[in-house]
């Protein structure tokens, strides 16, 4: 009986593959050169596996007879006969005949409109109906991915590229990044759940690849999104309105499988339209699409890559029902000396439609998830997987890098490494600060830099210095439970005075839910700090525009500061927090009036003159304030040992209250301040996206409101820097617009029509830049109201840094002005970027 049962357990544990045998080969044409990717595949069936980037494929097969599919883009498809036993290894080369010598010749008379467009006219019928055919789709899919350079310098802006962790031979050629994946893939409707249950990260035991597979790129969509949702997409050469952006021409047909194929030339009308260059095959009578070898360039509108290739196959599942085999993705990129190429190869199999799924499939709103070991499979585990075999130099790369990751990752390197940035450079220093860590990096210590906002000058202090210090320690070593400190110093040389604040808080987040955490902590001291709570005046601008032009916008007061707080992430799109604070504030004047012309001119007072109406003495305050925001719409991605939540693009609700409390503490404030915004960033496709921000609020009670506590636009004013897009006005004098006001509404609307228009301009279209208009209103009451609108040109800058942008602003406000002029911002692609200070203290 144990003799059984141990048979039946060596019969379980033993892998499907000892019970088969192993095609392999290699795949050329008919001139010798190796076909990259093609597809071998077993007749009758969607299952196979696809050359690696040397043409060479390896195809596992239960022992059995079989007919043995090659096929590749462009080229006849090839069969063999196999009969294969267990553990027999058959070799197969496959010979493939470019279509072009097989395809029918085609006759186009003179004045007679080529036959693709009739062809493509059919296709575009069917569009809808291939799209919505699919209600469900499940299949596994394989994910190799690779970034190889083929060029690449010593320096980069006098920075070093090539390091120990940077694989390249003397010619700066060498794998910069490879990753496998194997997956299960479900959809259906709208929702989408990718299951991962392995990965290997070359150079990382611990890494995780791609929690979201390169999406099959639908040709059956109008508008293709490659880049994510959020992006304008490209238009389908089968879309609804493609004949008005594509010109097509029939180069032939052939005949697979009974059905016939055609294969049409598809070519953008015009430059920097957002469409595609190349050959795309249609099936005859199903009007679907049978494979498709198509490129977009850089007068497509892309910005990062130079070039990006798409190839896709297909293969009948069933009558009119045609699924993904594979699909590459070929990425090139020149820049600053670099030259590099990424693939991008997904092979699916096991492919099903409108079959059943699983509800507890989509449950919890997780998109994707992890097997608990799927970064911990050892080299077996791939080598009886892969559907791709690996090339000579991913070999290399993972043994290389793996090796390599052992002894970057030991506590002897680490260590070597921490001695080596916590040595203090005097120019560093200077200009960028320090940073200190501990070993183990139990505590880490940062002083900020002390040229750059370490000194600066303002009519009330004079010159002044603000070093900065901050603290970070580890409470275990997983950084669970942390402490942070914060200390802020400061010294006017012209009033004599030196101020000093200091910020503790406790820390604790979830290890099961990245980005769910709460935090407590306490402020102290005595500092200074601008009228308006959100810094809009940057320190170093006013500093030029003070010693240079006599123009000092910075409004400044002295407050003595006691303040408890606590928030909470909760990871899911609720975030809250809550403040209570004891302040004594005090009044602040002028003391200097040099500037470097040395004439001696005067300034404005430091209070603002349009707030002169309000009380302003030296006095006490207590003030609570709570606010709670809420963006629904999270999705999640489940890791081995966590999960995180994913960003959506529903609107962002933030309620916020604050209250001044009379009697407590000689407090002499009494008000009760409310505001309520709505911020959302909406994607238009191919019309380009939309952005708003709308806030209303006011004062349900202003009995005594100081200066601090006022209503405040976020103004900007002097040389023509940009402040933070969709949150401020561009020209609104600081302070003119502050109010106590029972109620008041903002408004700030974006419209970037990301190359839409812009694409038929000369000189704009080369240059690949975008237009950009919107408006920024505020409204109190009919004497108190603020509005601008602002046409500008973002995009600007070279390949993938385009972050510029300049607008043309016009204003109307209640005091009669009609201010103009120019603004330049930084609007990077993953966010602005705008000059203002930072708020450590509040």
């Amino acid at each position: 009986m144990k003799l059984f049962f141990l048979l039946v357990l060596v019969a379980v544990g033993v892998p499907y593959c000892a019970f088969s045998g192993v095609l392999k080969g290699t795949i050329t044409d008919t001139k010798g050169n190796k076909l990259p990717y093609a597809s071998v595949y077993v007749k009758g069936t969607t299952t196979g596996v696809s050359a690696n980037g040397d043409g060479n494929y390896e195809l596992t097969i239960a022992a059995g007879t079989y007919e043995i599919i090659c096929q590749y883009v462009g080229y006849k498809q090839s069969s063999f006969a196999l009969t294969i036993k267990e553990n027999e290894e058959v070799r197969h080369n496959f010979t493939l005949r470019d279509l072009g010598l097989e395809m029918k010749e085609v006759v186009i008379h003179a004045d007679a409109e080529d036959p693709a467009y009739d062809i493509i006219r059919q296709a575009i019928k069917r569009r809808k109906f291939h799209l919505e055919q699919v209600k469900s789709f499940q299949t596994s899919i394989y994910l190799k991915a690779v970034a190889r350079s083929r060029k690449m310098p010593d320096k980069i802006f006098g920075q070093k590229v090539r390091d120990e962790e940077t694989v390249v031979d003397s010619a700066g050629k060498g794998v910069l990044y490879l990753a496998e994946e194997d997956a299960a893939y479900y959809t259906e409707n709208s929702q989408e759940r990718t299951v991962i249950h392995s990965v290997h990260e070359s150079g990382s035991s611990n890494g995780l690849g791609f929690s979201r597979f390169p999406p099959v790129i639908t040709f059956y969509e109008n508008d293709i999104s490659i880049f994510g949702k959020a992006s304008r997409g490209f238009i389908s050469p089968v879309s609804d309105n493609a004949l008005n952006y594509y010109k097509y021409k029939l180069l032939g047909q052939f005949e697979e499988n009974g059905n016939a194929i055609y294969k049409i030339q598809l070519t953008r009308k015009r430059d920097y339209e957002p469409c595609f260059n190349g050959i795309i095959y249609i099936v005859d009578s199903e009007w679907a699409i049978h494979s498709l070898n198509v490129e977009l360039d850089k007068r497509a509108g892309i910005d990062v890559w130079d070039t990006l290739k798409i190839d896709q196959l297909y293969l009948p599942l069933n009558k009119d029902t045609w699924v993904i085999k594979n699909q590459v993705l070929y990425v090139t990129i020149n820049l600053m000396g670099l030259d590099i190429t990424g693939t991008g190869v997904t092979v699916y199999n096991n492919q099903k439609v409108n079959e059943p799924i699983p509800d507890s499939i989509f449950r919890g709103k997780v998109t994707s998830s992890y097997d608990k070991q799927a970064n911990k499979k050892d080299t077996s585990y791939w080598t009886q997987l892969r559907p791709i075999p690996l090339q000579s130099d991913e070999i290399k790369d993972f043994v290389v890098k793996d090796s390599l990751y052992k002894k970057l990752e030991s506590p002897e390197h680490t260590d070597s490494v921490r001695h080596k940035q916590n040595k203090i450079r005097p120019l560093s220093l200077l200009t960028g600060g320090a940073s200190f860590n501990t070993k183990g990096y139990k505590d880490n210590i940062s002083i900020g830099s002390l040229s750059i906002g370490g000194v600066n000058y303002n009519t009330v202090e004079g010159l002044y210095l603000e070093p900065k210090v901050r603290w970070r320690r580890k409470l275990d070593s997983a950084a669970v439970h942390t402490l942070s400190g914060t200390l802020f110093a400061r010294y006017g040389f012209s009033n004599t005075h030196f101020n000093a604040i200091a910020k503790l808080s406790y820390s604790c987040r979830d290890t099961t839910w990245l980005g769910r955490y709460w935090t407590v902590g306490v402020q102290g001291g005595k500092y200074v700090f601008q009228y308006d709570p959100d810094n809009p005046v940057n320190v170093l601008l006013n500093s030029i525009y003070t010693l240079f032009w006599h123009e000092n916008d910075l409004k400044i007061y002295e407050r003595w500061d006691a303040t408890v707080f606590a928030s909470r992430n909760y990871g899911n799109g609720w975030k809250w927090n809550a403040r209570l604070s004891y302040q004594q504030r005090i009044p602040l004047n002028n003391t200097t009036n040099y500037s470097f012309d040395g004439l001696g001119s005067r300034f404005i007072p430091n209070e603002p003159v349009a707030l002169t109406a309000y009380p302003w003495v030296k006095s006490d305050a207590v003030l609570c304030h709570l606010s709670l925001s809420y963006k629904p719409g999270y999705t999640y991605t489940q890791y081995p040992d966590y999960k995180i939540g994913n960003d959506s693009r529903l609107p962002l609700f933030t309620l916020s209250y604050d209250k001044g409390i009379p009697g407590i503490l000689n407090s002499v404030v009494n008000y009760d301040k409310w505001r309520f915004s709505i911020r959302q960033d909406v994607a238009l496709k191919l019309l380009g996206s939309f952005s708003y921000n709308i806030a209303v609020g006011g004062f349900l009670n202003s009995n005594y409101v100081s200066l601090p506590d006022l209503m405040h636009l976020y103004g900007n004013r002097g040389i023509g820097f940009a402040s933070p897009y969709l949150t401020s006005f561009q020209f609104a004098p600081f302070y003119d617009f502050s109010n106590d006001e029972p109620f008041y509404g903002e408004g700030h609307f974006q419209y970037n029509l990301n190359g839409l228009l812009s694409n038929k301009i000369p000189l704009l279209r080369q240059a690949r830049f975008y237009l950009v208009f919107g408006d920024n209103t505020f409204y109190a009451r009919q004497s108190d109201y603020y509005t601008e609108a602002f046409i500008g040109i973002d995009n600007i800058g070279w390949k993938m840094f385009r972050f510029l942008r300049v607008d043309f602003v016009q204003s109307w406000d209640s005091h009669g002005s009609h201010n103009s002029g120019i603004r330049v911002g930084i609007n990077w692609r993953l966010g602005t970027i705008s000059v203002s200070n930072d708020k450590d203290f509040q």
